[in-house]
C-alpha cells in the first residue's frame, strides 16, 4: 500500500495574526516539523497543502473553505499515484511520532482483515480529528467535490465527512491529549512552549 503525507497549511492564520507555518520551535518552523515527523513516520512523500518554497506543494482550488478544500486538492491530484494519504495540521507543534505511528498501523490492521479490504474509508482520532488517514477512492473524490461547490456551509464540515464515509475512530490515550492540542491563537502558542519546556525539564 502506497500513502503520502499530508500537512494542511493552507490556511490564513487570522486568530495567530502571522502564518503558523512560520512559527519556530527547536530551531525549525512548524512546517519543516511537521514535513519532518512524517518522514521520521516512514512516508517517502510528503505533500504541503498550501504554497511554500522548497516544499512539495498543493495549492487549493477553491479559496476561504477551511481544510476541506485542502484535503479535496490533496485528494484529487495524489489518486492516481497513491492508495491512501496520512494527513496532519501545521497547528499541532506537539503531535508525536508515536501518535501518528498507532494510527497508522490501527489502519494497516484494520486493512488487513478480509472483509475491510475493499471498504475501509480511513481512521482518525475521535477526540481531535487529526491525525487523519483516508483512503483514496472514488467515493472520497466524489464526496469532497460535491463539498467544495456546495453552497451549505455545514457540508464542508470535517465531521461530516468522517460519518458519511464511516471513517473509523481511534481513541488517544488520555495521558497523551497535551500533545493533541491545536494551536491557533498566540495565547495557545505560548501555552505550547510552556507544554514543551516541561517535557523537556523531565526527560
Amino acid at each position: 500500500m502506497k500513502i503520502a503525507g499530508v500537512v494542511l497549511a493552507g490556511g490564513q492564520s487570522l486568530r495567530m495574526g502571522r502564518d503558523k507555518a512560520t512559527l519556530t520551535i527547536e530551531q525549525r518552523t512548524l512546517l519543516q516539523r511537521s514535513v519532518e515527523l512524517l518522514q521520521h513516520v516512514g512516508f517517502e512523500d510528503c505533500f504541503v497543502s498550501g504554497q511554500y518554497d522548497g516544499f512539495n506543494c498543493i495549492a487549493d482550488q477553491q479559496t476561504n473553505l477551511g481544510p476541506i478544500a485542502g484535503i479535496a486538492a490533496c485528494a484529487k491530484q495524489l489518486y492516481c499515484d497513491y492508495d491512501a494519504v496520512f494527513i496532519i495540521p501545521i497547528d499541532m507543534p506537539l503531535l508525536a511520532e508515536q501518535d501518528c505511528r498507532y494510527l497508522l498501523q490501527y489502519f494497516l490492521t484494520l486493512n488487513t482483515r478480509a472483509d475491510a479490504v475493499s471498504s475501509l474509508q480511513g481512521v482518525y482520532y475521535q477526540q481531535t480529528t487529526f491525525p487523519m488517514l483516508l483512503s483514496l477512492n472514488e467515493s472520497l473524490l466524489n464526496y469532497l467535490a460535491g463539498v467544495v461547490t456546495t453552497t451549505h456551509k455545514k457540508h464542508r464540515s470535517l465531521y461530516r465527512l468522517l460519518e458519511t464515509l464511516d471513517i473509523k475512530g481511534f481513541n488517544q490515550k488520555e495521558e497523551n491529549a497535551f500533545r493533541f492540542e491545536n494551536t491557533n491563537t498566540p495565547e495557545q502558542w505560548q501555552r505550547c512552549l510552556t507544554l514543551l519546556r516541561a517535557m523537556q525539564q523531565t526527560t
